[in-house]
């Protein structure tokens, strides 16, 4: 069997991918974005970038189980435009596309605790449970393991713990210090994963993990200070608003506010076991101590990248790409493909006597009325596109700098309830501080109008004759 694993170079990616060498026959296929990973005869590493759903096709190319170990809360551009829901749910939208038509007969996705009868998940909960529904809206077998706190010397969360409890003397504890959970180690999630692999009485289930004993997080910092010989103070002050909890989390742990906000906000819910859902035993006859797995996560070094930073990698910074996407509702009866003919269209009427697109073939080029060379050319690649999805690669004008995959798409969600404008991996020509506060701002307030035109639209049956004849 040839397994790939997304997400291979992250905390728990290099560990599935070093267990499955040493544990089963089976080749690995390692995705990331650089490409690189364990020097093993039987794994063969491959760049990825599964914003691109071409790139996601040639990664999954040949395999036939996939790991998705992806999030997109840290940005890897040097501007984001969007939420990191919108990004999660492109990166799995991606993967399943392409899952789907590489041949992948079975998708395996770690996600969150989620009490699906709460009505009113964090965005981070939200999010991971929406990631789920898109993995699962393709006709490929999915197998959700979900878990709360991961306990490991790199994982996001335990680190934010653990700076919170080595460097504070005292803690004044807000009341989702309360809330029950049941974290997991780091090497029974692992072994859970790959077992997944060969169980077959697992494949298509959605199963909670975690140490058999809920405990509180306020029991949780009081076991890892007593293993870290810390000594705390613990203070508690329920009235604390979760808005300050963020700060002074941000302050002490340095790290940054888009990986910070969201899993606090997901603090409030318990996140335990659900009754009929907990692992059976051909996965994991037994967990590891939680005092155990702390202690051995504390023995380690703190890592020299904690993936905690909030300034982006220099690379980043020196690439100057643009990512921007926009969830539009999408009105009943419209796909993609009319979306992207639409906004065209009303473009030119938005910026009356301003700007106007002229269409030659398959090109768009957007013209100011008082200049000759055009703003924006964009290339439709009728390839690569489908009703539901509308891909334009971004290949000239003033306003850009030559850019091999640039490209501007509109995609429905598999619900066909929303549907995504995005850019991505676009270069400014302006000078960056230019570019941020006049063209990047000028775009949102376009998407933001596009979407409330969409809705006007809607109400419009049938629609003008003009347009109902070149739609069919």
């Amino acid at each position: 069997m040839r397994i790939a694993i997304a997400g291979s170079s992250g905390f728990i990616g290099n560990r599935l991918v070093r267990s499955l060498v040493e544990h089963t026959p089976h080749s690995v296929v390692a995705l990331s974005r650089r490409g690189k990973g364990l020097q093993h005869e039987r794994v063969e590493c491959r760049t990825a970038d599964f914003f691109s759903l071409y790139s996601a096709e040639k990664a999954l190319e040949g395999c036939d189980t996939a790991f998705y170990l992806l999030h997109s809360m840290i940005p890897s551009n040097r501007l984001t435009q969007g939420s990191f829901e919108d990004f999660d749910f492109i990166l799995a939208d991606n993967f399943a596309r392409a899952a789907r038509k590489m041949g992948v007969k079975h998708i395996i996705y770690v996600g969150g605790m989620i009490d699906e009868a709460c009505k009113t998940l964090s965005r981070h909960l939200a999010s991971r449970h929406e990631v789920e529904t898109v993995l699962g809206s393709y006709g490929i077998t999915l197998t959700t393991i979900r878990c709360s706190l991961v306990i490991g010397e790199e994982g996001s969360s335990f680190l934010i713990l653990r700076k919170l409890v080595t460097r504070l003397p005292a803690m004044l504890l807000p009341s989702w210090c309360g809330s029950a959970c049941q974290p997991v180690a780091i090497d029974d999630l692992v072994l859970i994963l790959r077992r997944c692999v060969e169980v077959n009485a697992v494949q298509g289930r959605s199963i909670d993990v975690g140490v058999p004993t809920p405990l509180s997080y306020r029991d949780l910092i009081e076991m890892t200070s007593g293993i870290a010989r810390s000594n705390h103070i613990l203070i508690d002050i329920p009235a604390i608003p979760m808005m300050l909890s963020k700060l002074w989390i941000r302050l002490i742990t340095g790290a940054s506010p888009s990986l910070v906000y969201p899993l606090v906000d997901s603090l409030i819910h318990p996140m335990v076991v659900r009754p009929g859902h907990s692992a059976p035993s051909e996965l994991i006859e037994c967990y590891t101590p939680l005092p155990r797995a702390i202690t051995a996560a504390m023995a380690q070094p703190l890592p020299r990248r904690t993936r905690l930073s909030s300034r982006p990698p220099r690379k980043v910074i020196e690439a100057n790409l643009v990512q921007s996407v926009q969830r539009i509702s999408l009105p009943e009866g419209m796909d993609a493909y009319m979306v992207a003919f639409y906004y065209f269209r009303w473009l030119s009427r938005f910026f009356t006597r301003i700007l106007y697109v002229k269409n030659i073939g398959h090109q768009s080029c957007f013209y100011l009325l008082w200049l000759t060379p055009p703003l924006l050319v964009l290339t439709f690649a009728p390839e690569r596109s489908t009703r539901d999805r509308q891909l334009f690669y971004i290949t000239g004008g003033l306003l850009a700098r030559p850019a091999e995959r640039a490209r501007l798409e509109f995609r429905e969600s598999p619900d066909r309830r929303f549907v995504f404008a995005a850019i991505h991996d676009f270069c400014p020509a302006l000078p960056w501080w230019v570019y941020r506060s006049s063209q990047a701002l000028v775009h949102r307030f376009v998407m933001w109008s596009f979407g409330r035109f969409l809705q006007r639209a809607a109400t419009r049956k049938p629609f003008p004759s003009d347009e109902a004849k070149h739609l069919a």
